[in-house]
């Protein structure tokens, strides 16, 4: 047995085999789809990566899609209301959106030519595809995979505090959105969240707009509307729940790239146990989705996903064995990095605490604080500390100690 076995090309996948390459760890990438599959695919997600995700892909010689048009320094908060709460803030490290279909086999390709061994799976592995894979190496990682994951990797429950989805979701690529380098980001009390962001795609930089709808509310029906139906039904939840958003459409030019361009669904906010033991009593590790699933309302799956990958691929490069022991001792140090981030999506997904909405009200009228805002969406490891601290808030916004926080 040599080398690492790598299970999914998503972000977590790639990152991880990337960076084995970069230290000198030979592996083996076995993937669903080639480069050029997954570039003709349905839209998968609409992802933000923040700084520190941009920062590891510069150290892997893996920077792709750097159009200004896609990176945003700055980020709108808009809270409907009578009157409305809002605030802009910029960032230090701006934003940046590629269409996963892009992305993604750029990763595959760069992995590739440097000399990465890439295997294309007949159909969906299952535990014991993973298995047999397992004879080749000395750890197995999985990265994604519905089969595999189900069967491997059990709900922690301690961990996964949701049953069921907390947000029904549709995501679309349009043109006719005023393509400003700003992240917009409106909340509709009782109805959900409608998040905008210019997207580099196969069409070039377009506005990918992202609707989590609260089940039962105003929002939900179009989660489920025919993609024909969707841009006048979007537009009319626009000028009702995300007003300033609306502003910024031409009506005449609004539509949805294509039926391939909308992604409808809900996800379940989950944890899963992140060390399972094969049939043959080899050890396969979890990382990314097949790990953690956090919904996309602070758009950090991706984010988390690299960076977990990251501290996987150090983990391994300080050499084994990769037994039990191993994997679990890996597991906690991922954990350490995800668990604030697990956290804090969590609670975007229910009613904001007193202490919370404190804030926002105060960066409304400072601009210190609303800057400090979009930072902590940057660094959700450190925002988890304040934003869950009544204390520490009123410290913020009360106490004037400079500075709140070094990043901004």
């Amino acid at each position: 047995m040599t080398g690492i076995g790598i299970v999914g090309a998503g972000i977590s996948g790639l990152t991880l085999a990337l960076r084995l390459q970069r230290l000198g760890i030979g592996t083996t990438l076995y993937c669903e789809s080639d480069a050029d599959t997954s570039r003709a695919s349905r839209l998968p997600a609409t992802v933000v990566r923040m700084g520190h995700t941009r920062a590891r892909e510069r150290e892997l010689g893996s920077e792709h899609f750097r159009d200004p048009g896609c990176l945003m320094s700055r980020a709108r908060l808009s809270i409907k209301g009578d009157p409305p709460l809002e605030f802009t803030a910029g960032v230090a490290e701006p934003f940046h959106a590629v269409d996963f279909r892009l992305l993604l086999p750029a990763f595959m390709d760069d992995y590739a030519r440097r000399g990465g061994e890439l295997v294309v799976a007949a159909e969906p592995p299952d535990a014991a595809q993973v298995d047999r894979w397992s004879r080749r190496h000395e750890l197995m990682v999985v990265a994604a995979g519905r089969r595999s994951v189900a069967e491997l990797f059990p709900r922690d429950a301690a961990r996964s505090p949701f049953e069921r989805p907390q947000r029904l979701l549709a995501a679309g690529l349009y043109r006719g959105i005023d393509l400003e380098p700003l992240f917009s980001y409106n909340i509709s009390g009782g109805a959900g969240e409608i998040l905008q962001m210019p997207m580099m795609t196969r069409a070039g930089v377009v506005s990918a707009v992202l609707v989590e709808a609260l089940p039962g509310g105003p929002l939900e029906p179009i989660t489920r509307t025919p993609w024909q139906e969707v841009p006048a039904a979007l537009l009319a939840l626009l000028r009702e729940h995300a007003p300033r958003l609306a502003e910024r459409v031409d009506e005449a030019a609004f539509e949805l790239l294509g039926p391939d361009d909308l992604l409808q669904g809900a996800v379940t906010p989950t944890v899963r146990r992140p060390v399972a033991e094969l049939p043959s009593g080899r050890i396969a590790l979890a990382v990314g989705d097949a790990w953690i699933v956090n919904d996309p309302i602070t758009g950090q799956g991706a984010n988390l996903g690299s960076r977990c990958a990251w501290i996987a691929a150090d983990a391994i490069a300080a050499g084994g064995p990769y037994d039990a022991a191993f994997a679990h001792a890996t597991a906690e140090r991922m954990w350490e990095a995800a668990a604030p981030v697990v956290d804090w999506t969590n609670a975007f997904l229910r009613p904001p605490a007193e202490h919370v909405v404190k804030l926002l009200v105060a960066a409304t009228t400072r601009q210190d604080l609303a800057d400090l805002v979009l930072a902590l969406f940057s660094d959700p490891a450190f925002a988890w500390g304040p934003l869950s601290s009544p204390a520490e808030i009123a410290r913020i916004v009360d106490g004037g100690e400079p500075p709140l926080y070094d990043r901004v």
